[in-house]
C-alpha cells in the first residue's frame, strides 16, 4: 500500500519528499547529535574552567591565609627575643602586683613598636593584643587593650567555651562597632602561660581586612550567576561574592554546614528546587571552607545559545537547501509536466502543440524527438487524410452509382405504354420530371446539394410514382424555409420514400397513403422527419435495418443501409439515421445532419 501510495505522488511530491529524506532529515539528525554533543562538551568545559579558577583562588587564599597563621604563631609563641626580658610571654607573665610602673611603660613601649612591626595594609591591618586588665597599659587602646574590653565578644565565649588554641573569626564574632558594616576578619589566638598551659595570659587577634578576601574570592565566578561564598565549621558565612544570592538559596547555618562536606569535584545538588553544581573544599589550617554554586539554568542558558544558534543554521540550510531541491525538481518537473499536457492534447486530437524548449539535456532531448513525432504525425495523417479522402470520395460514389435500374426501366416502360396510348400530355410530364429528377441527380458531378433541392428532387420522385400507382401517393411537405439554403448528400431521401412506398403503404396492399417531410435546427445540427402512415416495421427488424438491406428483396437498389453509411462517411458517426415504427401505423425516419449552409445558395 505505501508502494502504490508513493508511485501514485506527482513527480514533483516524489522530488521533494525524496530531498526531505536525505537532506532535511539529516541534517536534523546531525544538529541533535551536534547539540547534545557540544552541550556535554561546554558542559564539562564550564565545570573544568569552574574548577580551575576555584583551585587557583583557593590556593592564593589559603596562601594569603597562611601569612596570617604564620604572624600569629610568631607572635604568640615568641619565646626567641635576645633580652631574656622582653619577649611577649615573659611580659604577659608577669604577676601586676611586683610590675612596677616604669617597667610596664617601658614594656609597653616595646610591645607597641613589636606588634607595628607587622602590621601593613597588604596582609595584616591591626594586631590587637588582650592582656590583665591590671596591667597600667591595658587601656592603651591602639595595640593593647584590657581584656574587658573583649567581654562581651563572640570569639572570647567561644574561647572559654572550647579551650580552643586558635579561632578563625567571622566580622559577627568581632566586638568592634558590631552595627556597623563588617570590615574585618581575625585569626585569635590564645598565648598560654609556659609554666601551666592550661591557663590564658593574654589573646592575640591578628585583623585582616575582609575586602582583601571578598576581592580573590570574586574571581573563581567565571559563569552568570554563580557565586562563591566561605563559611566556617559552624556554617556561619565569612565573606560571599553576592549576598543576594546568599538570600535567593536561603543558605542557613545548617544549610550550610550540609554542603560544606562535598569536598569532590563539582556535584549536581538541588538547592531549594534550584538545580546546581557546587564544590567546597576546606581551607589549610582554618576551620573555613571555600564553596562554590554554579546554578544550572546559567549552563543552559549558554546550550540554549548554541541550541537556538543551531536551529538557526539549520532552518538556513534546510530552507537554502529545499529552495534548490525544488527550483531544481521544477525545472524538471516543468517540463516534462509541458510535455505530458501535449501529449493529452494529441490524445484529444491536437497536433498542433509544439513545445519550445532550448536546453540539450535528456528532457530537451525527449521534447525535441516530441517534436520531430509530432510533424512526422501531421504529414503522414495528412497522407493518410487525403488518401482516405480518395477512398472515401471513390466510396461514395460507389455507393451512389447503385441507383437500381430497374426505376429507370419502369420508368420508360410506363412512357413507352402512355404513347400506346397517345397519352402525349401525360407523357411531356413524365419526360420533364424524369429529366428534372436526373438533373438534380447529377448536380455537375457534386456530392451536395441544398435541402430545396432535396426537396425538390424528392417531389419529382414521388410525382413519377404517381403517375405509375395512379396518384395513390400524398407528398406532404412542412420545413420551414430557414432550412432550405442548408447543404445536405444528394439523394438521401428518395431512397428513404422508395421504401416508404414500396414497403409501407403498398404494403398495406390496393390503398392511399401520404408521406409527411418535417425538420427542424437545433444545436447546429438539422433533423429532418420522414414519416408515412405505411404498415410499419415489425419490432424485430427495427434493429437489423441497418445491417441487412431488407429493401433489397423488392429491388429499391438503394437501400437504407447505404444511406446512413454515406451520412457516416460524410459527416461523422454522430449523424445518420434512426428509425421509429410501430407496426400497422406507420414509420418514422430521422435523418440527422449537420447545419452547413449550401456553397450555391439556392439552385433551381
Amino acid at each position: 500500500m505505501r508502494r502504490i501510495k508513493f508511485s501514485n505522488l506527482k513527480l514533483m511530491q516524489k522530488f521533494l519528499l525524496s530531498y526531505f529524506m536525505l537532506i532535511i532529515i539529516p541534517l536534523i539528525l546531525l544538529s541533535s547529535i551536534t547539540y547534545k554533543t557540544v552541550s556535554t562538551i561546554l558542559e564539562t568545559y564550564i565545570t573544568s574552567a569552574t574548577k580551575q579558577a576555584f583551585e587557583q583562588t583557593y590556593s592564593f587564599l589559603s596562601y594569603k591565609l597562611y601569612r596570617v597563621n604564620d604572624v600569629s604563631d610568631i607572635i604568640s609563641n615568641d619565646n626567641n627575643i635576645t633580652t631574656i626580658d622582653s619577649n611577649l610571654i615573659t611580659i604577659l607573665g608577669k604577676s601586676p602586683n611586683t610590675y612596677p610602673i616604669n617597667e610596664q611603660i617601658k614594656d609597653m613601649f616595646f610591645l607597641r613598636k613589636y606588634l607595628s612591626s607587622y602590621e601593613n595594609d597588604i596582609d595584616i591591618s591591626n594586631l590587637k593584643l588582650y592582656v590583665n586588665n591590671d596591667f597600667l597599659y591595658s587601656n592603651e587602646d591602639y595595640n593593647m587593650f584590657s581584656l574587658n574590653k573583649a567581654k562581651n565578644s563572640k570569639w572570647l565565649t567561644i574561647f572559654k567555651e572550647n579551650k580552643t588554641r586558635n579561632l578563625w573569626c567571622p566580622s559577627s564574632y568581632l566586638e568592634d562597632k558590631p552595627n556597623s558594616s563588617p570590615k574585618e576578619l581575625s585569626l585569635v589566638s590564645a598565648i598560654k602561660n609556659p609554666n601551666d598551659f592550661s591557663k590564658d595570659i593574654g589573646f592575640l587577634r591578628v585583623d585582616f581586612k575582609k575586602s582583601m578576601v571578598d576581592d580573590i574570592i570574586k574571581k573563581t565566578n567565571s559563569v552568570d550567576g554563580s557565586f562563591t561564598y566561605i563559611q566556617n565549621s559552624k556554617g556561619v558565612i565569612v565573606s560571599s561574592t553576592d549576598d543576594s544570592l546568599i538570600a535567593k538559596y536561603n543558605l542557613n547555618n545548617t544549610l550550610t554546614t550540609s554542603l560544606s562536606s562535598n569536598t569532590q569535584n563539582f556535584q549536581k545538588l538541588t538547592i531549594n528546587n534550584n538545580k546546581c553544581l557546587l564544590k567546597s573544599s576546606l581551607i589549610n589550617n582554618t576551620d573555613w571552607y571555600m564553596t562554590t554554586i554554579i546554578p544550572y539554568d546559567s549552563i543552559l542558558v549558554k546550550i540554549k545559545f548554541i541550541r537556538n544558534t543551531l536551529i538557526l543554521l539549520l532552518s538556513i540550510l534546510g530552507t537554502i537547501a529545499f529552495t534548490l531541491a525544488y527550483y531544481f525538481s521544477n525545472s524538471i518537473t516543468r517540463r516534462i509536466t509541458k510535455l505530458n499536457k501535449s501529449m493529452r492534447q494529441v490524445h484529444n486530437g491536437s497536433l498542433e502543440t509544439y513545445i519550445k524548449d532550448s536546453s540539450s539535456d535528456e528532457i530537451g532531448e525527449l521534447i525535441d524527438n516530441y517534436n520531430f513525432m509530432i510533424t512526422k504525425m501531421v504529414i503522414l495523417i495528412d497522407e493518410q487524410y487525403k488518401s482516405g479522402k480518395e477512398v472515401k470520395n471513390a466510396e461514395l460514389k460507389a455507393l451512389q452509382a447503385q441507383i437500381n435500374p430497374h426505376f429507370l426501366y419502369n420508368t420508360l416502360d410506363m412512357i413507352n405504354w402512355m404513347a400506346f396510348k397517345d397519352m402525349n400530355k401525360e407523357i411531356s410530364s413524365a419526360v420533364k420530371s424524369l429529366a428534372g429528377f436526373y438533373k438534380i441527380s447529377l448536380n455537375k458531378g457534386k456530392s451536395k446539394v441544398s435541402i430545396k433541392d432535396e426537396l425538390t428532387h424528392a417531389s419529382l420522385y414521388v410525382d413519377i410514382q404517381n403517375m405509375r400507382y395512379s396518384d395513390r401517393i400524398k407528398l406532404t411537405i412542412d420545413l420551414p424555409e430557414e432550412l432550405y439554403r442548408y447543404s445536405i448528400l444528394k439523394i438521401t431521401l428518395q431512397p428513404i420514400l422508395e421504401n416508404s412506398i414500396s414497403h409501407g403503404i403498398l404494403g398495406r396492399g390496393n390503398v392511399c397513403g401520404e408521406i409527411i417531410i418535417s425538420g427542424k435546427l437545433e444545436n447546429n445540427d438539422i433533423t429532418l422527419y420522414v414519416k408515412d402512415d405505411g404498415i410499419g416495421i415489425p419490432e424485430d427488424k427495427i434493429d437489423k435495418i441497418l445491417t441487412d438491406d431488407i429493401s433489397s428483396e423488392t429491388g429499391s437498389g438503394y437501400g437504407l443501409k447505404n444511406i446512413d453509411k454515406r451520412l457516416k462517411l460524410s459527416y461523422g458517426e454522430g449523424y445518420g439515421l434512426t428509425f421509429k415504427s410501430q407496426y400497422g401505423h406507420g414509420t418514422t425516419v430521422e435523418i440527422k445532419i449537420p447545419a452547413t449552409v449550401h456553397e450555391d445558395g439556392f439552385v433551381l
